[in-house]
């Protein structure tokens, strides 16, 4: 049986309503109404957008041109200060942070090394030895001499186990001490305690006990306690030689300070004087917070230091607080903000004046006004203008882009219906003028190649039997490769395209390497691009729903989007090509029997006598098709004329299902050009309209005459302008260059400095090491000292001559322990400032590093200035020659749209004329009509 046409026919159809759907919705111009107005009124953003739109062409460029020139540069500005600004404050935190961690650490080593000191006295001899004869008065002499030789202490005592005193420095004599925390701490804990801060009930001084116990050498109990009491000025000294000018410290005992320059703050607790540092205290760790505090009412940068643990060393639980006056701290900051708001405030206010003279030049809207009119004067229906604003120039756009829509969609219209229909109609009476499968095959290639533009177009024929294939009809452009007699043996084009194509669909593919369903096909896509494939086309030619072979279209050149019209006249012509093939087999058969008929020997006369009475039954049966009747059928019988009958059904039901066609298709066409004529007589009265309106703009066309000749008074002298902001942005740039240059030497001159700095740093804590080592070295030989004397005092006169040795020494090493303490406070002076100019050079550095981008940013920046200079440069140049022809231009417009209104008019009476067409078309489908309904079709 032959293929019934599927539903696709209507596709065409639809997808024309679609593209003009597309066309007048992709292009509506909608003009603020008098309701929109109302609804704008309802807010204040609203209404100044009203009241801009409102406004001539002059201000609004002016005010677009101020505020594209001056908010991408205070836009910059604010974005260079803002990251500077984070930059630097984070800058400053850390350094003080920094500074805050090195005083904890600072205190922490001092305290270590007095907690060295107390287990030194408490091994001198005279304590630990039972036996000895030393005096009281031997003793206190050499307690006198460790006070004076340590400096930091201002009272050494030892006690009995029950707290009695059993020797002191001397200073006023002390009371009982059992019940003193510090001693209890010594004698259960057995090993050297560190107080916390007390302050003396008579006089009122805040001091730090250092207390250990004494051991019998021989025995390795505890015969007493020695402590040394250290007044916290001695931390103070330490502190002020740390602290830089300007900072305030606060040393903290579980929260409450115990030493700062702030006397009124000690004994209070910290937290009651900053309101952020509750919060520190809880997440114990080193942080920076900005506060006033309660005392001074000044802002502060302050930061925290929690207790830390040092080896060796008991924790103290002392934590450390440094504030700094955000007025001296942050200078560097300010600085920055007037430095960038100054620099950015004159690059505003130049880039301002400059875009505020030239919006006054700009004539853009009326060029383009003018362009078009032009080209639609030329017939060029498809030219927009496009609409931002509500003045003169929005209603004419509005208008002239309303009268190219109507008449580009009408003729685009007419023009898909009857080159559709026209052209599906001549490649199928081509294809069906052959009556042999090859001159089909050949037509059809052909066909299908001149009509969709395309490289290569192929017929591959298909074996029945075993499903094999060959390339048996090619049409072929320029020097791609042929593939006439080609066999495909991809697997995957047998499963994809020959094994399930059974349901009439196109298989379109824009680019097969980018395709999702060739994914995996690499051995089709290698095929493929063996004959420079890169987007095809495949539909099965079906005859009664069986796969002949496959109509392929190939686009070698480029990657090719298919677009739908193509895929459905590509389907249409695969149907087409279905019938033809079903026919030339039809007549085929008719031939075969034909000659079989003329070949039979007598023994078969009988047998032609036979098919000739079926063939008598089979012409009665059709007769009433001669008549127009296609619902008559033909009884299918047995033997040849069984199958002529079968084919002749088959033919009638295929003419039934055209005739059916062509009736829906006239009935579509009357209804197409009946609604066609009302729009074009809507079409003609609109046109009038128009010419109308165009009249009327005349006068308007005339004012912009004169304004056009200001104009170009005005854009001479904007060209001398912005020639000389081009040539200051030209010196700018190259002063920008030398500044960068510059500001890399100095970051390398910095870098360099800073490592040999450290290098120094490094230096001087071998030497602070070294230094620690001779005082350790100092205090055993004052120590042994000590002995010696005592042991040439118990030998009476043979040992006063090793006495006077052993004072002499021990004077020797006390002078010596001062010389390393002196030492030892300048390496570390040197040490603090070379930390001081390391961390210096470091944020030198950082900030060299932050001024090279910036810089770096303004040298960018400056270079998108001088760029867009010189293209205001160019644009003022071509505007001022531009307005220069302006005036003679806009004379034309007038007699333009004098023209236009002719055309109009011309537009109009064609119109009518197509009218009177169109109704003579209606006439001709009726008759034609009317042909049709003669044939029987139900």
């Amino acid at each position: 049986m032959f293929n019934k046409t599927n539903g696709n026919q209507g596709s065409s159809a639809h997808n024309r309503a679609s593209l003009i759907s597309s066309q007048i919705t992709g292009s509506v111009i909608k003009l603020p109404t008098k309701n929109s107005n109302e609804t704008a009124n309802n807010s204040s953003l609203n209404k100044a957008f009203a009241f801009f739109t409102k406004l001539g062409l002059a201000k609004k460029a002016t005010i677009l041109a101020i505020a594209i020139g001056t908010i991408p540069v205070l836009g910059i500005g604010a974005i260079a200060f803002t990251f500077a600004n984070k930059s630097i404050t984070k800058q400053i935190t850390q350094s003080q942070q920094a500074e805050a961690t090195g005083l904890s650490d600072k205190i922490n080593r001092f305290m270590l090394g007095r907690y060295g000191d107390i287990q030194v006295i408490s091994s001198l001899p005279f304590l630990t030895s039972s036996q000895g004869s030393t005096s009281n008065s031997q003793k206190q002499a050499v307690l006198d001499r460790v006070v004076e030789a340590y400096k930091a202490y201002d009272s050494v005592a030892v006690f009995d186990p029950q707290g009695n005193l059993i020797v002191q420095s001397t200073g006023e004599p002390l009371d009982n001490q059992k019940d003193f925390t510090y001693f209890q701490d010594a004698l259960q804990k057995d090993t050297p305690v560190i107080s916390k801060p007390e302050a003396a009930k008579n006089t009122g001084v805040v001091s730090i006990y250092i207390a250990a116990p004494v051991k019998e050498t021989r025995t390795g109990q505890t015969i007493g306690v020695v402590r040394a009491r250290m007044p916290v000025k001695s931390l103070e000294e330490v502190i002020k030689n740390y602290v830089a000018n300007g900072q305030q410290y606060y040393l903290l005992d579980a929260g409450r300070v115990f030493l700062s320059p702030q006397k009124a703050l000690l004994g209070k607790e910290a937290k009651g004087e900053y309101a952020n540092l509750p919060k520190l205290l809880a997440a114990n760790k080193v942080a920076s917070f900005i506060d006033v505090p309660k005392t001074d009412k000044k802002q502060e940068l302050v930061s925290y230091v929690p207790a830390s643990k040092l080896d060796g060393l008991p924790d103290l639980n002392w934590q450390v607080l440094l504030s700094t006056d955000t007025a001296i701290v942050f200078e560097p900051q300010r600085q920055l903000l007037w430095t960038i708001a100054i620099g950015t405030a004159l690059t505003a206010l130049i880039v301002g004046a400059i875009a505020s003279r030239l919006a006054k030049l700009t004539t853009q809207p009326i060029l383009t006004a003018t362009a078009a009119l032009a080209k639609l004067g030329q017939g060029k229906f498809n030219t927009r203008v496009q609409i931002e604003s509500e003045d003169e120039l929005g209603v004419l756009s509005a208008n002239l882009n309303l009268m190219a829509e109507q008449l580009q969609v009408l003729v685009k219209e007419q023009e898909i219906d009857i080159e559709g229909a026209k052209l599906l109609a001549d490649i199928t009476l081509r294809i069906r003028k052959s009556l042999k499968t090859e001159d089909i095959y050949h037509a059809a290639v052909k066909e299908v190649q001149q009509v969709l533009k395309t490289d290569r177009v192929i017929i591959y024929s298909l074996n029945q039997n075993n499903r094999d294939g060959v390339v048996v009809a090619e049409s072929v452009t320029g020097n791609w490769p042929e593939m006439l007699g080609v066999k495909i043996d991809a697997p995957y084009f047998r499963q994809r395209y020959i094994e399930t194509a059974h349901d009439g669909q196109v298989q379109a593919v824009a680019n097969i390497h980018q395709d999702q369903s060739l994914k995996n096909a690499n051995d089709y896509i290698q095929f493929l691009d063996k004959f420079a494939v890169k987007g095809n086309l495949i539909v099965p030619i079906l005859a009664q729903e069986k796969l002949l072979g496959l109509l392929i279209a190939h686009h070698c050149e480029t990657p090719r989007v298919w677009q739908q019209p193509e895929i459905d006249l590509f389907q249409q012509i695969a149907i087409q090509v279905g019938y033809a093939l079903e026919q030339a087999k039809l007549l085929e058969e008719i031939e075969r029997v034909k000659n079989i008929a003329v070949t039979d020997s007598d023994d078969e006369r009988h047998q032609k006598e036979t098919l000739q009475q079926q063939l008598l039954e089979l012409l009665n049966d059709v007769e009433g098709a001669a008549r127009g009747d296609l619902t008559v059928r033909a009884d299918v019988t047995a033997g040849e004329i069984g199958t002529v009958a079968d084919f002749f059904n088959s033919i009638v039901e295929s003419l039934r299902d055209i005739v059916t066609q062509v009736q829906q298709a006239a009935t579509h066409v009357n209804t197409a050009i009946g609604s066609n004529e009302g729009a074009i007589r809507h079409l003609a009265e609109e046109a009038l309209t128009q010419a109308a309106e165009i009249n009327r703009t005349l006068d308007a066309v005339d004012q912009m005459t004169q304004s056009m000749k200001a104009v170009a008074e005005s854009a001479e002298k904007a060209a001398f302008v912005a020639n000389h902001a081009a040539h200051t942005a030209t010196k700018s740039g190259h002063a920008m260059d030398l500044t960068v240059q510059n500001i890399l030497s100095l970051r390398e001159t910095v870098g360099e400095t800073a490592k040999k700095v450290k290098r120094l740093g490094e230096s001087s804590q071998q030497i602070s090491r070294v230094v620690s080592l001779i005082n350790q070295i100092a205090i055993q030989t004052n120590l042994l000292a000590i002995n010696a004397g005592i042991e040439a005092a118990r030998a009476g006169e043979e040992g006063q001559g090793f006495a006077v040795v052993a004072e002499e020494v021990g004077e020797l090493a006390v002078r010596s322990a001062a010389a390393t303490q002196e030492i030892e406070q300048i390496v570390e002076n040197i040490q603090r400032e070379t930390s001081e100019v390391v961390l210096a050079m470091e944020i030198g550095t950082t900030q060299v590093v932050e001024g090279t981008r910036i810089v770096e940013e303004a040298k960018q920046s400056l270079n998108e200035i001088l760029d867009v200079s010189c293209q205001i440069d160019s644009l003022v140049q071509s505007i001022s020659i531009a307005t220069a022809s302006q005036v003679e231009t806009s004379q034309s417009v007038s007699q333009l749209m004098k023209d236009i209104a002719a055309i109009s008019q011309r537009t109009s009476d064609s119109s009518h004329q197509v009218s009177a067409s169109l109704q003579q078309t209606v006439e001709i489908s009726q008759q034609l009509q009317e042909t049709v309904e003669a044939f029987k079709v139900s």
